[in-house]
């Protein structure tokens, strides 16, 4: 994918209702047209991935936002690195109406779009904001509870963490986001070489997460929501052999998902290596769909 040089990138920023800044980049077009936020993955800012992505759409005629979600990258909030998914849901709407007053954009078409865990809160946005046009959640997180033996672990360290920071005034309590095999603290299973290869990437990804993610994420469960975001149309884009974020379970979802939905399955590809194939035809899909229900 590659860049037009006369299309610019922005730097921009928003308020959230809870007194947040949150900084990101704009990817205007030349003329008024529709527009697309666009969110990371989990614990990811908004470099990782995004930008090429956001700047193919915009050379498609679609203005992009993209922004690093709070405690995250440039965007305020403290805790650092504390993942919330009902907060950043939230933080999505005050993003759409900070958004549509851009002159650059169209207000009657606005799309969603997010990667993994950013993915899942795009459908939990489209499911409570009918404002939203289009939404597509590509590899969507379905299940962030994680290893069920792990649950009573995790908040007996949370609530370790919470008495300590209430008592003695203690900072937050960090772990690993990735361990060196790949594993993360709630027992799930990401790819070994995953921290590596962002490093690698110059993708500024800050290895930990506080406890009290994995507190909040045991009482998030986006199959509850999703039934509601008909009659919002919604295209869920599934690598055949995601271990990430299982296959399984992202079929599990769009299942419940009601009409108008689309389902495309990437053949033969894992959570991320899709971004190193054909990225050209799977994004014109996704492109196709747009058009056909937001009408440009």
């Amino acid at each position: 994918m590659t860049a037009t040089a006369t299309l610019p990138r922005v730097d921009a920023e928003f308020k959230t209702l809870d007194g947040l800044t949150l900084r990101g980049w704009l990817f205007p077009t030349a003329t008024r047209g529709p527009g697309m936020i666009m969110s990371p993955g989990f614990n990811m800012p908004k470099d990782a991935i995004l930008p090429d992505i956001a700047k193919w759409f915009q050379e498609h005629g679609i203005t992009c936002f993209l922004y690093d979600p709070r405690g995250i990258g440039a965007s305020d909030g403290e805790p650092r690195n504390e993942i919330d998914a009902r907060q950043q849901t939230e933080h999505l709407h005050d993003a759409l109406t900070w958004f549509k007053e851009n002159p650059a954009v169209d207000e009657e078409k606005i799309a969603l779009w997010g990667l993994c865990f950013g993915g899942n809160v795009t459908l939990a946005a489209a499911a409570f904001d009918k404002r939203i046009a289009a939404a597509i959640a590509v590899a969507p997180l379905i299940d962030s509870t994680g290893n069920p033996e792990r649950r009573q672990p995790i908040l007996e360290l949370a609530m370790h963490d919470r008495a300590c920071r209430l008592t003695d005034g203690e900072e937050p309590m960090y772990l690993p986001y990735v361990n060196e095999d790949g594993s993360i603290p709630n027992g799930l299973q990401l790819a070994a070489e995953m921290m590596p290869a962002l490093q690698r990437l110059g993708i500024p990804v800050e290895n930990r997460i506080s406890v009290q993610t994995y507190y909040r994420s045991l009482s998030w469960n986006i199959l509850n929501v999703v039934q509601y975001i008909a009659p919002t149309p919604a295209m869920m884009v599934t690598p055949e052999l995601d271990v990430s974020c299982p296959t399984e379970d992202q079929l599990a979802c769009f299942a419940i998902m009601k009409e108008p939905k689309q389902l495309d399955i990437l053949k033969g590809k894992g959570h991320l290596d899709w971004v190193f194939g054909d990225v050209e035809s799977i994004l014109s899909r996704q492109l196709d769909f747009l058009k056909k229900h937001m009408r440009f």
